[in-house]
């Protein structure tokens, strides 16, 4: 509940008008997993897992899914039908095995009636994936003649670091948030600490062209990073930048590389870290032994820390503005790490060629009308990744998926709940999960939960403001991200879970189907659907014994054959084990020529409250009363009652009398008389 001129976000679930037309504006499928522009690691053969997570809030009779190769793309395409169990679970999993190229992934459910829903993703890969790491001439610095990428090379366009008041970089040491994939611009970052496409969209390009690959990069290079920095770090200490004079804080540039491998590849593959790096220890005169323990220590650690033994590519890297020449000890100690026997370590390009003498500002430039240096350091790169190195690199791939089940639609703060999820079977079965809470744009919150056996006990903190979240599941040891829950809503005025996830309705040729998917919920017994016309007095439609709903999500529907021209409300009523009675959220099924969007109705309001239909394309509107003598009513504005309306209510019963409402959508600002009586 929102109080005047609040500006509200809108979670309209459904409209359905009682047309000819059978239609619902509630998505029915639902993918969680892969999102859009995903790329999983290939293997030796060109083949790669994807995994595939989806939810069905329709009770369908089967569900296919299938990979779709995309035009350029020569391979078969993959199918696969959903078993009967997970469709009445309306939970679905599955991984499927796809060779090197774009997909385009579609679920599509098939109904009784001749009802049919998709939803599909646009672009899945598979290709290969990177790491960088180093130092500020991998990280990239703006305005230096970086390049957009064409649309084979993916980063997430985010940053999880800042720039302190002391001119010192602060990134976390916590799970990372979730990613959202699109092709690398210019301008764009590179999660979790690259800044703008620097060479590595050029080098994208260029190996996808040569490899007929998508290619996808991460980069976790810091500036101003030495060799003693990434061991102090490597060795559980805060490093010490000389150049600011002050630590930076949470053990990074460190913790960037082992959790970018931990909350990103584990779940993508990873093909190699790219390393690149060694200008700093040149100019402070590192010894060799000195750099060589220091980088040998970080590649051990982080292999340890992260869980993951991923291949390091080791490019020579030490000239500068001010060193021309490559000092021998940082180069012999690149050369030697990278030779290290069965270390998996591999050599990279030799980048002490590439533009000599550095321009002023000492990074690699593609200077306008001049030499194009970052062209020529990706192309140093893509001369070394062959094929033939390829196959003697092993990379990552996940060794099996987490599939997150359906989550409560409404919690409140302290609320316990059991969410069931599945690993897939090459998995140990003994893994243990734990429960991530994310915010609504998919930054972890904190860990409130841990699971095994399929099954994850998940405890809301009692301080967490209200807001939307959604749950990630990741494996412990080693860490391994799962796919991400729906939206949920926690809110301080909730008393109970509303465990009811959705409840939709749908016009066929003579009856609404009311649908509803419901969480895993271990003290429901028994629901009954409830029907009322006048919006007061409900009927029983039918009722339904709980049938193995406590460990798992259900879906569960009926079909209202006594359907009239008027407007209709639906509830399901839901009874426990110790009796007590909870209702769901109210579904208006509105009749053909109900109020257009956003009239006041009923009008006269007798009640002292009142409806309208919002736009479903706006996001934020603000709504507030006034009397004739232009006094402000305070008004409560809730989207969450009645489920595709927007219910207002002014906190004081106001006197019978004339009012007018104030509307201001993103169309513009409205208003209209609202008469109480």
């Amino acid at each position: 509940m929102r109080i005047k001129n609040y500006k509200i976000l809108l979670s309209i679930v459904i409209q359905i008008l009682l047309t000819s037309l059978a239609f619902s504006s509630y998505a029915q499928l639902i993918i969680s997993n892969p999102v859009n522009n995903q790329i999983f690691q290939r293997d030796a053969n060109g083949l790669a897992n994807i995994a595939i997570t989806a939810y069905a809030h329709f009770h369908y009779s089967r569900i296919d899914a299938r990979l779709i190769p995309d035009q350029n793309n020569n391979h078969s395409g993959k199918a696969f039908s959903f078993t009967s169990d997970q469709i009445d679970q309306g939970f679905l999993y599955t991984s499927l095995q796809a060779e090197t190229g774009w997909y385009r992934l579609e679920i599509t459910g098939y109904g009784d009636m001749g009802i049919i829903d998709t939803a599909s993703v646009a672009r899945v890969g598979i290709g290969e994936v990177f790491l960088v790491a180093g130092n500020s001439n991998a990280m990239g610095l703006i305005d230096l003649g970086a390049k957009d990428a064409s649309d084979q090379v993916i980063s997430f366009n985010a940053l999880n670091k800042t720039l302190n008041s002391d001119n010192i970089t602060v990134a976390p040491d916590e799970p990372m948030q979730a990613p959202a994939y699109t092709p690398i611009r210019a301008k764009n970052n590179i999660f979790p600490s690259g800044e703008t496409s620097w060479y590595w969209g050029e080098l994208g390009d260029m190996i996808s062209r040569k490899m007929n690959t998508p290619v996808l990069f991460l980069n976790s290079a810091w500036a101003a990073a030495n060799s003693e920095n990434y061991r102090d770090g490597a060795q559980g200490k805060d490093a010490f930048n000389i150049y600011v004079g002050k630590y930076w804080p949470n053990r990074q540039p460190y913790t960037n590389i082992v959790n970018t491998i931990r909350y990103f590849n584990s779940s993508l593959g990873l093909r190699a870290v790219l390393w690149s790096h060694g200008e700093n220890d040149a100019q402070l005169n590192f010894t060799e032994e000195n750099y060589f323990n220091n980088i040998k220590t970080l590649i051990e650690n982080s292999r340890r820390d992260s869980g993951y033994p991923a291949p390091w590519i080791i490019a020579r890297n030490s000239v500068s503005y001010s060193l021309p020449n490559p000092p021998a000890a940082v180069k012999n100690a690149q050369i030697r790490l990278a030779s290290i026997q069965n270390f998996n370590t591999f050599a990279g390009p030799n980048l002490d060629t590439v533009q000599i003498p550095r321009p002023a500002q000492g990074h690699f430039e593609n200077i306008a009308g001049g030499q194009q240096g970052l062209t020529l350091a990706a192309t140093a790169w893509n001369r070394i990744l062959t094929d033939s190195l390829f196959k003697t690199v092993i990379p990552l791939q996940p060794k099996f998926a987490i599939h997150t089940g359906l989550v409560p639609s409404k919690l409140f703060p302290g609320a316990t709940f059991t969410l069931p999820y599945n690993i897939t079977e090459l998995a140990n079965t003994n893994n243990t999960v734990q429960v991530e809470l994310l915010d609504e744009t998919g930054k972890f919150v904190r860990l409130v939960g841990t699971g095994n056996a399929n099954l994850a006990n998940v405890q809301i903190p009692a301080d967490i403001p209200d807001s939307h979240y959604k749950i990630r599941l990741s494996t412990i040891n080693p860490i391994l991200t799962g796919s991400i829950s729906g939206s949920f809503l926690i809110g301080k005025s909730y008393s109970k879970i509303e465990f009811i996830n959705t409840i939709s309705a749908r016009k066929t040729d003579n009856s609404i189907i009311i649908s509803w998917h419901v969480a895993a919920n271990r003290s429901l017994t028994k629901m009954t659907l409830q029907k009322t016309i006048d919006g007061e007095m409900y009927a029983d439609l039918a009722s339904f014994n709980v049938t193995n709903n406590q460990d798992h999500s259900r879906i569960y529907s009926f079909s209202d054959n006594a359907v009239t021209n008027e407007s209709i409300y639906y509830r399901v009523k839901e009874e426990g084990v110790n009796g007590e009675i909870s209702y769901s959220t109210i579904l208006a099924v509105l009749k053909e020529g109900a109020p257009p969007n956003y009239v006041v109705f009923p009008n006269p309001v007798t009640t002292n409250q009142f409806f309208i239909r919002p736009d479903n394309s706006d996001t934020a509107i603000q709504c507030s009363i006034f009397d004739t003598r232009g006094r402000e009513h305070p008004l409560i504005i809730s989207d969450i009652e009645i489920i595709g309306l927007l219910l207002l209510r002014p906190v004081y019963s106001l006197p019978t009398g004339n009012y007018i409402l104030k509307i201001v959508s993103k169309s513009g600002v409205s208003t209209q008389n609202v008469v109480f009586r």
